[in-house]
């Protein structure tokens, strides 16, 4: 009975460790993109996850990424039971001021997972663009100069911040991203069918 009761709340209590130690070592967003808020020198955090398999946090984790896409064909990319690449865009992600204005901006983010026995590594959250309609006027963003054709930029050429809430609100949307994610494969919903 003490076994049930313990294994019952590890089931329970899981979850939420995660999502605490996905919180404290986060990503913070920078003009040379994502850095591991724990470690700026790595643009990745390592999720450890003892007792499963590199095969089963793979599994889960395809699992649980291709039920957030209408067509996870065109947004998946996996190595068989070692990487899985997001390319998707999300819709109306962020809020970010433009002139008088605080439209919605789509998103387009690059994601890659990978697996190896008992941990995850979750690595180089990349912005490769953002883009709104005002009125009849559409209009693109990047995190810095140097990433290509733009109207506007989170950091200007010297890695100066032009855009706080740019900035907050991609941290946010990548960082909740991460949380479902960590959230979701530990679910025993995935299980319980």
């Amino acid at each position: 009975m003490k076994k049930q009761i313990l294994t019952l709340l590890t089931f329970i209590l899981l979850p939420f460790l995660s999502i605490a130690q996905s919180n404290s070592t986060g990503f913070t967003l920078t003009p040379n993109g994502f850095i591991s808020s724990a470690d700026s020198t790595k643009n990745y955090i390592v999720v450890e996850s003892p007792g499963k398999s590199q095969q089963d946090l793979y599994k889960k984790s395809l699992i649980y990424l291709s039920g957030l896409y209408v067509s996870p064909k065109e947004v998946l990319s996996t190595i068989d039971n070692e990487t899985i690449t997001i390319n998707a865009v999300a819709k109306n992600a962020i809020k970010m001021k433009h002139l008088w204005l605080n439209p919605s901006w789509d998103v387009n983010y690059t994601i890659t997972f990978q697996f190896k026995e008992g941990k995850l590594k979750i690595s180089d959250p990349t912005i490769n663009r953002m883009s709104t309609n005002t009125g009849d006027i559409f209009r693109t963003a990047t995190v810095n100069p140097g990433d290509g054709q733009n109207n506007k930029e989170i950091f200007n050429r010297k890695g100066i911040l032009k855009l706080k809430d740019g900035k907050e609100n991609l941290e946010t949307m990548i960082n909740k991203y991460i949380t479902d994610y960590i959230t979701g494969i530990n679910s025993t919903k995935q299980d319980n069918w």
